[in-house]
């Protein structure tokens, strides 16, 4: 069986049976193995999946080994600590006056990284192979779906709605996934010393959508820093490495230098401009970056897109005021809606960014068990790319590519509050982290 990510075949060494094995103790790996390909169709495919998941795992059995694999696993840790310092925070702050209805489910968002923990029971296999083969098969056909939807031939059905249509939360996530397919194709073709012209067809014709098809700057954000990810894994210490890595500063200082010299576009709403996909392209990027500077010099933009600065003053003002153990769980929105009277954020549900709602609600504390759990990501995927096992050394960058998809989205959107995000990285997740056991 062939690896999707390097010229190695699978050579997991698996861990001993002490248990019997049955047909149905495969059930979870078979299970999972599809729940990719779910990501990138309506959310309730999603939690479909994982609820059969969840039911295969209750009924395979041998769970003193799910057990140990649980124990031993590093991200139990990190991820229980979270939990335990939002529930801290909820038993120091109460429930918020003025939002009392929306406390319980502002601490179920706190809880989402539990959902991952029934998965950390899975053991490395080949299945981790198919899973990521699924993953791009679906990343092909979201890019197909998204050309059929450019040329107008896509029916507007609940199945394909996020695809003709922008639909928020789900729109960004699909153009997430692209830049993430993008990024790990990229990886293995790179690894690979052969590579036909099908895989590089398919790499090209990802990214190509993603750039020019799908309706989120975040997907290309992620997609630039995963490059530079790349890059600098493979940079030594001479001059050839200092000149490679000195083009994409040079690159963004000439970026920056021409979006400021252009005029002001009559509108930054992209999804709504009719132009052709480059030129949105382009209106992306200089629309963001005289944002930037807008902000940085205290100027107020006056589009929709400007409503994130009124989100980031005003979130800003309310971190100050308790940045220890903040205001409470599910605080944000009370207050932010008393601050923010007469701006055009002031019905903003939240405050489009993960750091700027756990450092309100639970503070420098909350932030740093957050921060915690990408830092022990990021130490998994170090230690992977030093692993004895084939398996593990190829998953290390996948790994650290989605850490930092994790940390740049978290900038912008408020995905682990959102379901539609979280329960698509936690799947992703699982796939690469099965198997992974804390040093003895």
């Amino acid at each position: 069986m062939r690896d999707p990510l390097s010229t190695t075949a699978s050579t997991n060494v698996q861990e001993p049976l002490h248990a019997p094995v049955t047909a149905r103790s495969h059930w979870p790996e078979q299970v999972a193995v599809w729940l990719p390909l779910t990501l990138f169709f309506p959310v309730a495919w999603m939690y479909t999946g994982v609820v059969l998941f969840y039911i295969s795992l209750l009924v395979s059995g041998n769970w003193q080994q799910k057990w140990q694999r649980l124990r031993q696993h590093p991200m139990l840790i990190p991820i229980l600590g979270l939990s335990a310092v939002t529930a801290v925070v909820a038993v120091l702050h109460g429930k918020p006056d003025g939002a009392q209805q929306e406390f319980w489910p502002a601490f179920g968002h706190y809880q989402t990284y539990l959902f991952l923990l029934p998965f950390l029971t899975l053991q490395a296999g080949a299945w981790q192979d198919r899973a990521l083969r699924v993953f791009f098969g679906g990343a092909t056909l979201a890019a197909f779906l998204f050309v059929l939807s450019s040329l107008h031939v896509l029916p507007d059905v609940t199945l394909f709605r996020s695809y003709v249509i922008y639909l928020g939360n789900k729109s960004i996530l699909l153009g997430m996934l692209l830049a993430i397919a993008s990024g790990w194709l990229l990886c293995g073709l790179v690894a690979r010393k052969k590579n036909s012209a099908a895989q590089w067809l398919q790499f090209l014709f990802i990214t190509a959508v993603m750039l020019l098809l799908s309706k989120t700057r975040t997907a290309l954000v992620i997609w630039v820093l995963m490059l530079l990810l790349m890059l600098l894994s493979r940079l030594r210490w001479n001059w050839r490495s200092l000149l490679i890595a000195a083009l994409p500063l040079l690159a963004a200082i000439g970026l920056w230098q021409y979006a400021l010299s252009q005029p002001r576009p009559p509108s930054c709403v992209v999804n709504t401009v009719q132009a052709a996909p480059w030129e949105k392209v382009r209106l992306r990027g200089v629309c963001t970056l005289q944002q930037i500077r807008d902000f940085s010099e205290g100027r107020r933009t006056g589009d929709d897109d400007g409503m994130r600065t009124e989100l980031y003053r005003v979130t800003a003002g309310l971190i100050a005021e308790a940045p220890w153990s903040g205001h409470g769980i599910g605080s944000w929105m009370p207050l932010y809606r008393e601050r923010a009277q007469g701006l055009s954020s002031a019905t903003m549900t939240t405050p489009h960014s993960d750091y700027l709602l756990y450092l309100t609600e639970t503070g420098v504390l909350g932030m740093l068990a957050l921060l915690l759990i990408y830092a022990q990501q990021a130490r998994l995927a170090w230690q992977f790319s030093r692993s004895a096992v084939s398996d593990q050394r190829r998953l290390a960058m996948p790994l650290a590519m989605l850490s930092l998809s994790m940390v740049c989205g978290a900038a912008f959107n408020a995905i682990l509050r959102d379901g539609v995000f979280a329960m698509a990285f936690l799947v992703l997740l699982a796939v690469l982290l099965a198997g992974a056991k804390r040093p003895a």
